[in-house]
C-alpha cells in the first residue's frame, strides 16, 4: 500500500514539473469539460483486445461506431470489434491521464447501448416422446404411446402443458385406449408459496369414460428449492364433470392434495415424481344395464381417485432422451371392477425442443 501511494505521488510531481505534460493534461480536461457541458453523456468503448476508451458515441454508419475521444479525436471502429457501455462517474484527473487521488471502486457491469435492460423472454421448452412395443409368439401384444409436454416461465408465472395418447392390444382385444390433456398455471405469491389453476380432459374407451372435464384451483408450498432438488406440496378444490357408462353423469366437487418432486442425479439423469389424491363427499349412483338401457340401482360409487407417476429420464444428446415411466391410477367411480386400476410401465424415446 505504501509503495503504491509513493508511486502515485511521484507521478503527480513529475507531471507538475513537466510543462508539456501539464499542457496535455489541461487540454484533456478542457475536452472532457466541453463534452460534459455540451449535453453529451460519457460512455466507454470496450475493444476486443481489452482496451477501453472514454468519450462520446456520435453515431453508427456502415457497420461502424463513430466515437469522439478527448485524446484520439473522432475514430471509427467496426461494431463487431467493440461494445459501447455507460461509463461511471470518472474523475477529471483520470480523463487527463493523472491517477485519481482516491482509490477507485470496482467497476460495475453496465448495459450496452441499444440493448434492453429487461431480461429476454424464455421460449417454450418441451419434449415429444414415442414408445412402441410388439410381441408375438406365446403372447400377441402391441402397445403404442405418444406424449408431449411443454413448459414456460414468465416472471412469476409458470405454464405447463401435457398431452398423452395410449393404445394397446392383446390377442386382438383392446386393453387400453386413453387420451389425456392438461394445462397448468402456477403463480408465485412469495418465495415458497404459489397458487395453482389446472384444467384437464380425459377420454377412456376401455373404462367407458366418454368425457371427463376437471378444473382445479389450489395453493401450494415449495418444500425444497435447490439446484438439484425441488419438491412441492399443496391442496385445492376440483370441479368435475363426468359422462361415463354405469355411473351417474354430471358434476361433482372433490377435495384434492398433490405433491411433485424432481431430483437431478447427474447432468444427464433426472428423476421426476408426482401424485395426487381426490375425494368427493357425495357418491355417484350406479346404473345397471338391462340389455337395452341403463336403470338406477340401489348401490352407489364413492367418488375418489389416487394417482402416482414416476419417470427416469436420461439424455443421449442435448435433444434426444430415453425415458422409463411407471404410472398407477385407481378410480373407484369406474363401473367395471377390473378397470378401476390402471398400471403400466413404459419406455420411450424423446426429442426435446
Amino acid at each position: 500500500m505504501n509503495e503504491a501511494m509513493a508511486a502515485h505521488e511521484s507521478k503527480i510531481r513529475s507531471i507538475r514539473r513537466n510543462p508539456l505534460t501539464r499542457m496535455r493534461a489541461l487540454a484533456a480536461v478542457c475536452a472532457a469539460f466541453w463534452i460534459t457541458n455540451a449535453g453529451f453523456s460519457a460512455v466507454e468503448l470496450h475493444l476486443r483486445n481489452g482496451d477501453r476508451i472514454t468519450g462520446q458515441l456520435i453515431g453508427r454508419s456502415d457497420g461502424k461506431l463513430i466515437f469522439l475521444s478527448p485524446f484520439l479525436g473522432q475514430i471509427a471502429v467496426p461494431e463487431d470489434q467493440a461494445v459501447v457501455v455507460d461509463a461511471p462517474d470518472t474523475p477529471v484527473e483520470s480523463l487527463a491521464g493523472i491517477p485519481p487521488a482516491s482509490s477507485t471502486l470496482p467497476r460495475a457491469n453496465a448495459p450496452a447501448h441499444g440493448m434492453s435492460g429487461a431480461p429476454p423472454k424464455k421460449p417454450w421448452q418441451g419434449k415429444v416422446e414415442f414408445g412402441f412395443l410388439q410381441q408375438t409368439g406365446r403372447t400377441d401384444t402391441a402397445q403404442v404411446s405418444l406424449r408431449a409436454d411443454a413448459e414456460r416461465t414468465l416472471g412469476k408465472n409458470n405454464y405447463r402443458f401435457e398431452g398423452r395418447a395410449l393404445y394397446s392390444e392383446q390377442y386382438q382385444q383392446t386393453t387400453s385406449d386413453r387420451y389425456d390433456a392438461l394445462l397448468r398455471w402456477r403463480h408465485e405469491l412469495s418465495g415458497r408459496v404459489f397458487s395453482q389453476a389446472q384444467s384437464s380432459y380425459t377420454k377412456d374407451r376401455v373404462k367407458q369414460i366418454s368425457n371427463n372435464f376437471e378444473e382445479n384451483v389450489g395453493v401450494g408450498y415449495k418444500l425444497l428449492q435447490r439446484p438439484r432438488h425441488t419438491a412441492s406440496i399443496g391442496a385445492g378444490v376440483t370441479g368435475q364433470y363426468r359422462d361415463a357408462t354405469g355411473v351417474e353423469s354430471g358434476t361433482a366437487f372433490l377435495g384434492e392434495v398433490f405433491q411433485d418432486y424432481s431430483y437431478k442425479l447427474t447432468g444427464r439423469l433426472t428423476i421426476l415424481q408426482d401424485s395426487n389424491v381426490s375425494y368427493a363427499p357425495t357418491a355417484r349412483n350406479r346404473y345397471a344395464y338391462t340389455g337395452s338401457n341403463y336403470i338406477p340401482t340401489d348401490g352407489t360409487a364413492t367418488n375418489y381417485r389416487l394417482r402416482f407417476n414416476s419417470a427416469l429420464q436420461g439424455k443421449v444428446t442435448e435433444r434426444v432422451s430415453l425415458n422409463l415411466r411407471f404410472e398407477y391410477e385407481f378410480d373407484n367411480a369406474i363401473l367395471d371392477p377390473k378397470a378401476k386400476v390402471d398400471q403400466r410401465v413404459t419406455t420411450s424415446i424423446g426429442y426435446g425442443f
